[in-house]
């Protein structure tokens, strides 16, 4: 296959454009979207461009989708960490991985990979159009945008999770309803006495999790809250939650009771402020209506029960998703009409899906990310031998 066969890539987000690249020289590849090439990569990993896991088990590192974890095994089986920091170290981007798993650029820049990659696809065409319509005839894709018309013998698209899917559902292509996943939780209670204050290594009894937890002046945000939305994107809201705050700090009821004997003329808040973060201890006691200044000694059995109790099942009631703006979407294409071992679509040939367009979607860490780099291989290998 060479320049007599035209390739369509909708879309120049991290999927699409490492698909022209690594697709390479012998392809006549256009790629289609009205932004800048990359600009959805720059806020990556806090503009320092988190590009994917230090975790070698490619189903270890699957297990990190809430979304897509069996289907993305024999994607990972092909390319995966390893593979990516390999490539990107062939066209001038050096890596390191954090003590937390997280592996970025040396340089630390979103900015400085976008301009290595973009150096991989010069050859490529870019329209800056937008995509209106595809549909397909006997001789290939018709392809119309704002502006032109085209014919394409094989399209991928690489849209995002934020795409408009009317183009795909006209095609008769199966889509998930998109919804917000990886962000902040709006919440029933009101927290201002806490916005800003992080709370460390909570479990959330829902999911079995641990992580930090932030709160701020909407409700609750931060990593544990992050995965937690993940996991539970197509619950209904409202919903409650409940979070361990006190983990292996106070074993139980009778531990507190100790801590509460060794200290009878200490007041209760001070007691508590040894193991949680004081403000948090305040607005705590405030909420149980209990005294904070109340000394050790006159904390009842009942009261401890009731503040031991809500300590290790602190609850949260859930209004809604924060709106943020790069909130990743869990929903998509389904995976049913996709063939994992190529991302081409099972019942229209010649069309194919990578990115987070598809029913995919990862934790915060570069698993998103990662999930970009190895469908373009997977795709960019099967075109190279089709």
């Amino acid at each position: 296959m060479g320049h007599d066969c035209r390739i369509a890539i909708i879309g120049g987000g991290p999927a699409g454009v490492m698909t022209a690249a690594l697709l390479g020289l012998g392809f006549d590849v256009t790629i289609f979207d009205t932004k800048p090439l990359l600009s959805t990569l720059l806020p990556t990993g806090g503009g320092k461009c988190n590009l994917t896991y230090n975790e070698y088990d490619f189903k270890v590192f699957a297990q990190n989708y809430p979304r897509g974890e069996k289907f993305l095994y024999s994607i990972f089986s092909k390319y995966c960490m390893p593979e990516t920091v390999e490539y990107f170290e062939s066209i001038g981007v050096s890596t390191v991985a954090k003590e937390n798993g997280k592996i970025f650029p040396i340089e630390m820049s979103s900015k400085f990979v976008q301009e290595k990659l973009l150096a991989q696809i010069k050859h490529c065409h870019i329209q800056k159009e937008m995509v209106v319509s595809l549909k397909k005839n006997d001789k290939g894709f018709i392809l119309k945008t704002n502006k032109s018309e085209n014919l394409f013998d094989k399209v991928i698209v690489a849209s995002g999770g934020h795409c408009n899917f009317s183009f795909i559902k006209e095609l008769g292509v199966n889509v998930i309803s998109p919804k917000p996943a990886l962000t902040g939780l709006c919440t029933k209670e009101v927290f201002p006495q806490l916005s800003g204050l992080v709370l460390t290594d909570v479990l959330n009894k829902d999911t079995g999790l641990v992580d930090d937890v932030l709160f701020t002046h909407f409700g609750v945000s931060g990593p544990l809250i992050f995965k937690v939305s993940s996991i539970k994107a197509r619950d209904e809201y409202p919903y409650e939650l409940s979070f361990d705050v006190l983990g292996d700090k106070i074993l139980n009821s009778q531990f507190l009771q100790e801590f509460l004997n060794a200290n009878p003329h200490k007041e209760i808040k001070n007691i508590l402020a040894e193991f949680l973060p004081r403000n948090f201890v305040l607005e705590f006691l405030r909420v149980l209506n209990i005294n904070d200044k109340i000394p050790a000694h006159k904390i009842t059995g009942k009261m401890r029960d009731v503040i031991f109790e809500n300590l290790k099942n602190f609850k949260i009631n859930i209004l809604k998703p924060r709106p943020d703006g790069e909130t990743v979407m869990c929903g998509g294409v389904d995976l049913n009409e996709i063939n994992p071992k190529t991302l081409e679509h099972k019942f229209i040939k010649n069309l194919y899906f990578v990115g987070e367009v598809l029913d995919i979607d990862g934790f915060c860490g570069g698993f998103n990310l990662q999930n970009c780099w190895s469908g373009a291989f997977v795709i960019s290998s099967e075109l190279q031998v089709d």
